[in-house]
């Protein structure tokens, strides 16, 4: 007995020693097969099983338009690359009534999408809202911030409208006063003026019922607020952004104010047409020092900077349509960017001049951008990201 007990609790030959293995074998076993299945669960999370949103993304103005045909084309390609079901709708330009339309036939279809971003015209923001409520559709409002009828009548996003999920906007306030900045620098400059002198700018802005326009315009008044005198706006015209218009405007207002030493134009069409007007006009004197806005950097404004036709360029904003799919992307698939960010997405601009043009130029490439990887803007493709970075050099890293 004492032997059978003395050999029996060596108990480390006997059974203890062979049942306790079995334990822990399955233990090892049970802890392998869970983590399997825990990073299959992560690379499904964050990639390989990211589910597909459909988006329908309405635009105010054609295919042609030298920003918002840039802009569709860069939402296309991230689309490509997320795999993103995008559906972009183009309207007539400066037409609420077309605009209001098409959005409603679209959100009647038989295939209804899963979110629908629009432009928000002034006065039209409400019906947008209760018509994108009534189909159940996740609506994003783009480009511009809201008019203060527009804003009192619908408030802030996922307060009155819960489907109101983002508000998305170009810094134009802050657009306008960098591109001010920049056009009293040159004129002073080129004009060799002293520091008492005030530099005259004379201003072309874009459609009045346009939230762009009516902020570039602030964000120039600003800078000229808070110039303490070094400078002042001859006039401020608005215009219907179109190269057309612009130069019309742009005749009278060299004609009226012929030793204006900056121009102000809130986009390239109005740029191009000061730069025309001035060469017509006045081809054999000292030009005004000529800045605009250029979302997408167009070549033609990147070529004016080299060639001295223009001071600055400010772009950069043609990126939001890319940006907010990225987004869609993750809160479709329970990653809520409201997390990271809040509700509010303000895109900023950026300023082109002599000093960094070939620097820009190399960025940007030759802008066919179908096939360039973006999946790193996602949360979802890349379980790594921990904070939204949406500027220029971060979104073109390939």
């Amino acid at each position: 007995m004492l032997h059978g007990s003395a050999a029996w609790g060596h108990g480390d030959a006997g059974p203890d020693k062979k049942y306790g293995g079995v334990s822990r074998m399955r233990f090892l076993c049970a802890f392998f097969l869970y983590s399997l299945i825990a990073f299959a669960t992560m690379t499904a999370a964050f990639g390989a099983e990211c589910r597909t949103p459909k988006v329908l993304m309405s635009l105010p103005d054609r295919a042609d338009d030298p920003f918002w045909g840039p802009y569709a084309r860069f939402a296309e390609a991230v689309a490509e690359s997320l795999n993103v079901e995008l559906t972009v709708d183009y309207s007539i330009a400066n037409d609420r009534s077309n605009y209001r339309d098409r959005l409603q036939a679209a959100l009647s279809g038989r295939s209804k999408p899963d979110y629908v971003a629009v432009f928000p015209y002034f006065g039209a923001v409400e019906t947008l809202m209760e018509e994108s409520a009534a189909h159940g559709v996740s609506i994003i409002t783009l480009n511009s911030d809201l008019g203060a009828g527009d804003r009192k009548a619908v408030g802030y996003p996922r307060e009155r409208y819960k489907n109101w999920i983002l508000q998305s906007l170009a810094d134009d306030e802050n657009a306008g006063f960098k591109l001010a900045q920049v056009v009293a620098r040159a004129g002073r400059e080129r004009f060799k003026l002293a520091e008492r002198d005030t530099v005259s700018i004379t201003a072309l802005g874009g459609n009045q019922l346009a939230g762009a326009s009516l902020y570039r315009r602030d964000g120039l008044e600003r800078f000229v607020r808070m110039s303490g005198g070094a400078a002042a706006i001859n006039q401020f015209v608005f215009t219907d952004w179109s190269y057309e218009r612009g130069k019309e405007v742009a005749v009278g207002l060299i004609r009226r104010y012929p030793n204006t030493q900056g121009v102000w134009a809130a986009n390239l069409p109005l740029g191009l047409a000061v730069a025309d007007a001035l060469n017509a006009l006045a081809p054999n004197h000292r030009l005004p020092a000529i800045g605009m806005v250029s979302g997408p950097f167009d070549d033609r404004a990147l070529d004016g900077i080299d060639e001295g036709k223009f001071a600055a360029v400010v772009g950069g904003h043609f990126l939001e349509g890319g940006i907010v799919l990225a987004l869609l992307l993750d809160h479709f698939n329970g990653l809520d960017f409201v997390d990271d960010m809040g509700t509010a997405l303000r895109v900023p601009f950026k300023t082109a001049d002599r000093k960094n043009v070939a620097e820009l130029r190399a960025v940007m490439g030759d802008r066919n951008w179908l096939g360039m990887p973006f999946r790193h803007l996602s949360k979802c493709y890349n379980g790594g990201l921990d904070y939204y970075d949406f500027n220029l050099d971060t979104i073109f890293r390939h």
